[in-house]
């Protein structure tokens, strides 16, 4: 089995006769324009001639982008979980991709020697998202977890792609996979946390920023480390989540929360140390490769020249566009009046939830007022100021992209505009509530 670095969680995995793509993305400019790869990713480069399925492990388009997809032939099978929602499979078939979807924790059989199964982040036990995120209704059967991991068996190797798995909800499923997979020889683990936290908190100082950006490292090699601890695979190699912001919003890299990789192997070496567990770190340079049976990779890493990447940021990518650029502005009643109608929509999701509490909601409008929805009481009302509220989730973000995301998810995603660090956020009091962010992807018509 070997093991191929491309983009941030884009890997090939090949075994003796079959040759898997995993969750590719390797284009500048998804998440409305935000993201970008650094190094800049030659797409000339990347041979997939030889490439006999492709495993998209959820529908952020870190891990399953259109563009990329463009440099795959059609004819290629696409393996994903078989989630409650099938917003990822019509995605993919409208592509022209055919998709194959496969129940929990079944192995699916590739070739002659080689398995492939797919486990939901929970399990497929929604309670577990349920308590999470506070987000499940009563009528769900299923996962709707939008992660999933993958366990690849050759007969001779394991590898568990755990992806963007949260520990917090993936714990008993890589608890299954360990029983079912005594040992494991590789695993890919995720050690970063992509948020808007905290390098979109506008109200923040330097001082806040740093003190917030340790947090939020920490949060994603926690999650890193205990994935670990309970695999122990003889090697791994932590992956995904990295990404530089480009376009006008490109200030936020200097408070992005992302560690350079030899500086998380190192933290997560030092955590197993303590444990007393010890396995074998890879890190890999685009292109190159991994031998599981060998242990034997094709070129040393080379870290990344942190000042090479400043100078790119500031000569060309803060350059790139965003994908609403050209659209017009809407005005303050344009807004208000999308806002009065998604508002409806809000109080649906706000009974089934259960979810009544005294926060105000504040978007801000071209004239510098603010939008503001109380959810307790479900009024919508053009407030001038909010500084006499509270309790507040303040949400300031470029016109154009506000009118797409009340539009609907066709059009913009709340939680894509969060990842993608395409807002200016605060808050009061400063108390991080998910259920919050949850709740805001259902504020569109």
């Amino acid at each position: 089995m070997k093991i191929t670095k491309f983009g941030s969680a884009t890997v090939a995995i090949k075994t003796s006769d079959v040759n898997i793509l995993c969750d590719p993305w390797l284009t500048d400019g998804i998440y409305y324009g935000s993201w970008c790869n650094y190094p800049p990713i030659n797409l000339d480069d990347c041979d997939f001639n030889d490439i006999n399925y492709v495993y998209i492990s959820h529908v952020h388009p870190d891990h399953f982008d259109p563009k990329t997809m463009d440099l795959l032939s059609k004819e290629i099978p696409v393996l994903i979980h078989k989630y409650h929602q099938k917003f990822l499979k019509a995605n993919i078939e409208r592509l022209g991709f055919k998709v194959i979807e496969l129940d929990n924790a079944v192995p699916f059989q590739l070739s002659k020697t080689t398995k492939l199964s797919i486990y939901a982040a929970d399990n497929c036990d929604p309670s577990i998202c349920g308590k999470m995120f506070g987000c499940i209704g009563p009528e769900v059967k299923g996962s709707m977890q939008l992660d999933s991991l993958c366990v690849i068996d050759d007969g001779t190797s394991i590898l568990v792609n755990t992806n963007d798995c949260p520990y917090g909800i993936s714990k008993n499923t890589l608890q299954v996979v360990k029983k079912r997979y005594p040992k494991i020889d590789f695993a890919l683990v995720g050690y970063t946390s992509a948020s808007l936290y905290p390098h979109c908190m506008m109200d923040f100082n330097q001082t806040d920023m740093d003190a917030g950006i340790e947090r939020a490292k920490w949060s994603g090699l926690s999650t890193a480390i205990q994935t670990l601890e309970v695999l122990q695979p003889d090697t791994y190699m932590p992956f995904a989540g990295t990404y530089i912001i480009g376009g006008r919003e490109h200030q936020k890299n200097r408070n992005l929360p992302i560690p350079e990789i030899q500086d998380a192997v190192l933290k997560i070496q030092n955590s197993l140390s303590e444990s007393g567990i010890s396995m074998m770190p890879v890190l890999l340079n685009f292109n190159e490769t991994y031998d599981v049976e060998l242990g034997i990779q094709s070129a040393p890493y080379t870290p990344i020249d942190v000042a090479a990447r400043a100078r790119y940021i500031a000569d060309i990518a803060q350059h790139f566009s965003y994908d609403f650029d050209d659209e017009p502005f809407p005005d303050d009643d344009e807004l208000l009046e999308m806002f009065r109608v998604a508002t409806d929509r809000l109080k649906v999701k706000q009974k089934e939830l259960n979810f009544f509490e005294n926060i105000n909601l504040l978007f801000d409008l071209p004239s510098g007022n603010f939008a503001l929805i109380n959810l307790e009481n479900g009024n919508l009302k053009k407030a001038v100021t909010h500084t006499d509220l509270p309790n507040w989730h303040r949400f300031k973000l470029d016109p154009r992209l506000l009118s797409r995301a009340l539009k609907g998810p066709k059009f913009a995603n709340w939680n894509n505009i969060e990842i993608g660090g395409l807002l200016d956020f605060s808050r009061k009091p400063d108390v991080y509530r998910m259920d919050v962010h949850v709740l805001i992807n259902a504020l569109h018509i």
